[in-house]
């Protein structure tokens, strides 16, 4: 069963040592509200509604250069429409990551809430409708410390998430397979909202646990886009 984590929920320390899995809410973030999208971020960080701690000094002060998202009808419905991501096949921690997750499932939610006026009065995302996914495979090594593996990344993303106003849509952990596999993935808005946030402090933390961690890993890119033609998601190399 796998760690299941959208936008804003995540388990606690305490919930992952009693064994919690599935953590799913369907509450819109707070700061999303449809009645102020005209007002531009605010300066400070948004805070994670779910996350107990502060942020920390080394992210507010180094905040001027982290790509702020600006709530919009489309990112909106996707937040929405990502909580249907499942598995589809017994391999999607090494498979083909368009072929091993309920991509359908997600196109079909999406259309359904795009026809939905709960967001009508966001604006239109800018541009193609395209979003960024983050593929994160790894094999973990026998004597890895796994709960602090997972907070390490826990944490990161609450940083990632608040700093940047809430663009990150999903992040998706899964549990080891027999072989000690696993699979991390995350969609944001923009990729180069994602991209601005790698030197910040919990991400740089995490990144460094990875030589004790993993006797291997690899990140894969991939860009979302809903395809007018066919009216779903298509997903590619990046």
């Amino acid at each position: 069963m796998p760690f299941v984590l959208i936008s804003d929920t995540y388990p606690t320390r305490e919930q992952v040592e009693n064994g919690a899995k599935d953590l799913v809410v369907d509450s819109v973030p707070k700061h999303l509200s449809v009645h102020h999208h005209q007002s531009a971020p605010s300066d400070s960080p948004k805070k994670c509604p779910f996350h107990d701690n502060q942020a920390t000094t080394e992210s507010s002060s180094s905040s001027s250069k982290i790509l702020q998202y600006w709530p919009t009808k489309q990112d909106e419905i996707m937040r929405q429409a990502l909580k249907k991501l499942r598995t589809t096949r017994d391999d999607f921690r090494t498979g083909d990551y368009a072929k091993c997750f309920s991509w359908d499932e997600v196109s079909d939610e999406y259309r359904q809430l795009n026809n939905n006026d709960i967001y009508e009065q966001l604006p239109d995302k800018p541009g193609d409708l395209v979003w960024y996914a983050v593929v994160f495979r790894s094999k973990r090594r026998e004597d890895c410390n796994n709960l602090d593996l997972f907070m390490a990344d826990k944490e990161a993303y609450e940083e990632a998430y608040e700093i940047t106003n809430g663009a990150l849509l999903v992040y998706w952990y899964t549990d080891l397979d027999k072989d000690n596999n696993c699979l991390a993935t995350c969609v944001w808005t923009s990729r180069d909202i994602a991209r601005s946030v790698n030197s910040q402090p919990a991400h740089r933390i995490a990144a460094a646990m990875a030589a004790d961690s993993y006797v291997h890993y690899k990140i894969d890119r991939y860009r979302i886009q809903w395809n007018l033609k066919v009216n779903k998601l298509d997903l590619s190399r990046w």
